[in-house]
């Protein structure tokens, strides 16, 4: 006969799921965020919504201590929203298709409110179930030597009200409120969150910042792989909603002391197979490599899956046998195989056999091919030569930049044709190697033909700015710009720019 094992799961497993899952508070809204993009994908699937329909309103309102995750995905089901928001550790998502996967993200915010509520509809139904925490009592049922008897369970029941209410039958979403946020962490900051969710949440990129974007879509889909991207709205009140974007920048800074204006030369791209099969699809960007890039936002190889940051900037340094050459590149390796998992916390992948021989791959590849490339820059910054085509790459790719996101100011489109002029002149006069003469007369003629792109172009930042702030105010900003171009280097234009059209719209 067989003996009936009893088991009984004690209380702090609950607080193990929450506070103790998670390292940095900001992680709940990864953890929102990805079931949210995971509902959206179903919805359209399903043909509830269209893919252009999809939507995600993250609302930030430090004033009231409140935070909101909405989506228009598929919603649950009344007769199914109880067992499966309250299953913990049971999620019916499989890890092959779906960014979360283990049920228990969701209950992540529970460490940093008083009041944890989902609200949801499914499409069809004209119910809405609304299923909420009392996280200040779950705090205190978790006391060390207090409530002694309470098992898991007997706490859930405790904290938990599940109510129905009526919501129109058209009606579809997910809706994640925190009440009573805590103000010890960053939660509350809507710009630390921008910044946070830009860098881990699968949005688009900024095609303003970053004008390579079209071009790494383009490769990654003639692989047969699409970068999935959703509008994720963030603002600390549904009237300053804006659209976050990834960081990547093509202009930035490099070395933390200097301060070096660094610019894209061109994008290397690059697959990873592991036993005859593709583990993942990855691009990085060569620039001068002058250094450790200085925004922390865009430095590091970033390793994704289903879009969704694995880890952090710093998660790819064991690929490279000096850790720090890690923060002179920017670049993201897409996985693409269900032999990777990511692990509960999603700082890393499950360490299985598949897992070590992707890192050995990744070492043996791009993780040579960076550093090499950085060791011979280093090498080259004494060579006359070849210091001279690296600089006339460099203001040929600066050019190219403005050309595509317009230029500040007519001073500032006048100052460039003035340098690309000086450029072809230092390199008809200069003696260069013989190995590089070929380059050279590449470089020229690539001068001539840039030069006349820039004078014939009338691509103006100001006329991209929107019409709201009136033709007034778009006069005194190109007069403003033609002063700043002066004396101020493009990032700084830019910045002072950005700020006075924000104060006229009434941002600031």
């Amino acid at each position: 006969m067989e003996e009936t094992i009893n088991v009984e799961i004690g209380k702090y497993t609950l607080e193990s799921l929450t506070t103790g899952m998670y390292s940095e508070p900001k992680i709940v809204y990864r953890e929102y965020i990805q079931n949210s993009v995971d509902s959206l994908e179903e919805a359209v699937a399903l043909g509830v919504i269209e893919e252009q329909g999809m939507r995600v309103d993250i609302i930030v309102d430090a004033e009231n201590s409140i935070i909101s995750v909405r989506d228009n995905g598929l919603g649950i089901p009344v007769g199914k929203a109880p067992s499966k928001l309250l299953n913990i550790g049971n999620s019916s998502k499989t890890s092959s298709n779906n960014r979360g996967f283990r049920g228990i993200g969701r209950l992540g915010g529970m460490s940093y409110c008083n009041v944890l509520r989902f609200v949801t509809s499914a499409a069809g139904e004209d119910k809405k179930t609304i299923v909420q925490f009392d996280c200040k009592r779950l705090r205190e049922l978790l006391i060390p030597g207090e409530y002694e008897q309470y098992r898991l369970n007997t706490v859930l029941e405790e904290i938990t009200t599940i109510s129905v209410e009526n919501e129109k039958k058209n009606q579809h979403y997910f809706l994640v409120e925190l009440e009573e946020v805590s103000d010890f962490s960053d939660l509350l900051n809507v710009d630390k969150v921008r910044e946070y969710i830009s860098q881990v949440a699968p949005v688009p990129y900024s095609k303003k910042n970053f004008y390579y974007s079209t071009v790494v879509h383009r490769h990654v889909e003639e692989k047969g792989y699409t970068i999935e991207e959703f509008p994720l709205f963030l603002g600390s009140d549904y009237r300053s909603l804006e659209p976050v974007c990834k960081p990547n920048r093509h202009r930035f800074h490099a070395d933390r002391n200097k301060r070096k204006e660094d610019v894209i030369n061109r994008i290397h791209y690059f697959d990873v197979i592991v036993d005859e099969e593709c583990f993942a699809y990855g691009w990085y960007a060569e620039s001068g490599w002058l250094g450790t890039i200085s925004e922390s936002m865009i430095s590091g190889m970033r390793i994704r899956k289903g879009n969704i940051l694995i880890g952090d900037s710093r998660t790819m340094n064991l690929i490279f046998k000096e850790s720090r050459f890690n923060g002179w590149v920017q670049g993201e390796i897409f996985v693409v195989t269900d032999k990777l998992i990511p692990n509960a916390r999603r700082d890393d992948f499950e360490q299985n056999e598949a897992y070590f021989k992707f890192i050995e791959k990744l070492r043996e590849g791009i993780g040579s091919d960076i550093s090499r490339q950085i060791r011979e820059a280093s090498g080259k910054r004494n060579d006359v030569s070849a210091k001279m085509i690296r600089e006339v790459e460099r203001t040929i790719t600066e050019a190219e930049c403005d050309l595509k996101e317009g230029f500040n100011s007519a001073v500032d489109k006048k100052k460039l044709i003035e340098q690309l002029g000086q450029s072809a002149d230092k390199l008809e006069s200069t003696k260069i190697r013989d190995d590089l003469v070929e380059k050279k007369e590449e470089l020229i003629e690539r001068i001539h033909v840039t030069t006349e792109q820039v004078s014939a172009s009338s691509n103006y930042k100001i006329n991209k700015i929107r019409s709201s702030v009136g033709r007034k105010n778009k006069r005194i900003l190109a007069i403003i710009s033609d002063i700043l171009s002066t004396k101020l280097s493009k990032f700084l234009v830019d910045e002072i720019i950005e700020e006075i059209v924000e104060a006229l719209n009434g941002k600031k």
